[in-house]
């Protein structure tokens, strides 16, 4: 049987793309700008480049501007161009200096805000080059083009982030004055070449994404679209022009509505394009309004996504479902609710994860670069045991109404398992030692079981009670903070002085904003699952669901996919 199946990839609408800026003839008698956001080796090796350009060009002058904002939900900004109290100032440096050079990519989503801060350089009329860690040209390029500069010059400057060193003495003394030495003339010439005629002109892409996308048997459709990166290891359902359409019977919105921009790519997540990745992923009609909701979580500011599908760290998207919809469609939310035996929990995940991919426009080895990744990345859909639970409903904490059906969307890295049974005092103590944490902000899911919700319950635990104690007493030593994520806008709390003795203990947790508490399973004690994450770059992020007026017919007519008949 021949198929003809539907492009899944979301198309980003046109840009604004722009030459690189004249270079100039000499360094000799230039102010050059010296520019890195908030690592401070970056520092380092900017003041490494002053001093060995100073010796090659002693009437150069030199100035610095850094930009301390990293990824996090409490700026909620990373790029000059789009913060209302730093880019006057920056555009009154930029306005002095002759030429930049911005320093380093050396990570996954650091690259990526790095170059989105240095195209807008050449959009102020300066040109500039940026140095860039071997490993990370191609997301640096790809970055680049996001901004309409495709063109932007770079220099390989082999220094990787500081982070995975441990003499650091060496590091700064030797390694770094090294590497700068070699990377020197590719920055002289960044600055100083004649542009070629494509660099002053770069062409306009014209995306030319074709309605139907491939046309073959089942075998075929399937090896295409693996051979394209438009799908995982595992085979898709082929996206027919018939299926997606009774896909889209899933909402009453038009198949062109546009959802969301998904960055990094930020392609046009329509209605149609979300139903063609959730055929491709054996999704049913009625599992629409859940994706709905949660591509629009995931492209909340909170979230900080593109921060997540690029990091060198390792990610999944999860998705925690509340609500009526819960039963409609057959959320599994009782025994082994992480498991993958229902068809909404594993259909719905898969389909997230086909939509990162094809939407987001985010590729294995170019946008995802995590270092050892993530199973999750197939996505992590479960639901909260609303009615067996002594606390309110996760969507309700988070501020809607108990009638509304809600996703809540989060990113974790770790994965760890707890104990809390009938001593509860010591289940807590462990519970508080084997939380993971990652970043400066950190956050985690904590998935209880019903009968340890209730244990935590009858020993006088709210859910906000437990977020607290949660917050007060997971704790670490202060020597195991990074310090270095600390600095500048990263530290939540600023009246109170970053621990100078590492003998100290500091809480794992800035707050408890980042902390999601989801009951699930059965009438069972003992069992927490700790999904550390989210945090610096933001969630969970909880969204209301609409339902299509045929929301009645719908689930009856799908009503035999809610659970395996021999559950």
């Amino acid at each position: 049987m021949k198929y003809s199946a539907m492009n899944p990839i979301g198309i980003p609408d046109p840009l604004d793309v722009i030459g690189l800026n004249p270079r100039i003839d000499d360094l000799n008698g230039k102010t050059i700008g010296l520019y890195a956001t908030f690592k401070e080796h970056w520092m380092l090796i900017l003041r490494e480049l002053e001093k060995q350009l100073s010796a090659m060009y002693p009437d150069a002058k030199f100035t610095y501007f850094q930009y301390t904002k990293d990824l996090n939900a409490h700026t909620q900004v990373a790029e000059v161009m789009k913060d209302p109290e730093v880019r006057p100032q920056f555009e009154k440096w930029i306005s002095g200096t002759d030429a930049v050079i911005v320093t380093n990519a050396d990570a996954g989503s650091c690259s990526l805000y790095l170059t989105y801060n240095a195209t807008f350089c050449e959009r102020l009329g300066k040109p500039m080059v940026m140095t860039v860690n071997p490993a990370f040209i191609q997301i640096s390029e790809k970055a680049a083009g996001l901004r309409g500069v495709p063109g932007m010059r770079y220099s390989i400057l082999n220094i990787p982030d500081i982070s995975i060193e441990e003499d650091l003495t060496f590091f700064i003394n030797e390694y770094i004055p090294q590497e700068v030495a070699k990377s020197l003339p590719g920055i002289i010439g960044a600055l100083t070449n004649p542009l070629t005629e494509e660099e002053k002109n770069p062409p306009m892409k014209s995306e030319n994404v074709p309605r139907i996308e491939y046309s073959g048997d089942l075998d075929e459709v399937n090896m295409h679209f693996y051979n394209k990166g438009m799908a995982y290891g595992f085979p898709i359902i082929p996206p027919t022009e018939e299926a997606v359409g009774r896909m889209l019977e899933g909402s009453d919105l038009p198949p062109d509505h546009v959802v969301a921009k998904m960055p990094p790519m930020n392609g046009n997540a329509t209605i149609e394009k979300i139903a063609v990745n959730a055929v491709m992923a054996g999704c049913l009609p009625t599992h629409m309004p859940v994706l709905i909701a949660a591509v629009e979580a995931m492209v909340d500011p909170h979230m900080w996504f593109e921060a997540y599908t690029t990091s060198v760290a390792n990610w999944a998207p999860m998705m925690m479902v509340n609500g009526p919809i819960r039963d409609d469609i057959g959320i599994n939310y009782g025994l082994g609710t992480v498991s993958p035996y229902f068809k909404a929990n594993a259909s719905i995940a898969h389909a997230m994860g086909l939509i990162i991919m094809n939407i987001a426009g985010i590729k294995h080895g170019f946008e995802d670069m995590g270092f050892l990744g993530h199973e999750g990345r197939f996505g992590i859909c479960i639901g909260e045991n609303e009615e067996a639970s002594p606390w309110e409903p996760l969507h309700v904490y988070y501020g809607l109404k108990k009638d509304d059906s809600a996703v809540s969307c989060f990113w974790p890295n770790t994965r760890a398992f707890a104990m809390i049974g009938k001593d509860v005092a010591a289940g807590l103590a462990s519970l508080c030692d084997n939380i993971q944490v990652f970043g400066s902000d950190p956050g985690t899911a904590i998935v209880l079981t019903v009968g340890t919700a209730n244990a935590l319950h009858n020993a006088g635990f709210s859910r906000r009670a437990f977020v607290d104690y949660i917050v007060e007493y997971a704790r670490r030593p202060a020597a195991e903070m990074n310090l270095r994520w600390m600095v500048g806008n990263n530290h939540r709390h600023p009246a109170v002085p970053l621990p100078s003795e590492g003998s100290r203990s500091a809480r794992k947790f800035m707050s408890g904003d980042h902390i999601p508490v989801i009951v699930t399973s059965i009438e069972r004690s003992g069992g927490v699952l700790l999904y550390g994450g989210g945090g610096d770059h933001g969630g969970p992020v909880t969204k209301k669901m609409s339902l299509p007026k045929n929301w009645k017919a719908l689930v009856d007519k799908y009503s035999a996919y809610r659970k395996p008949t021999i559950f």
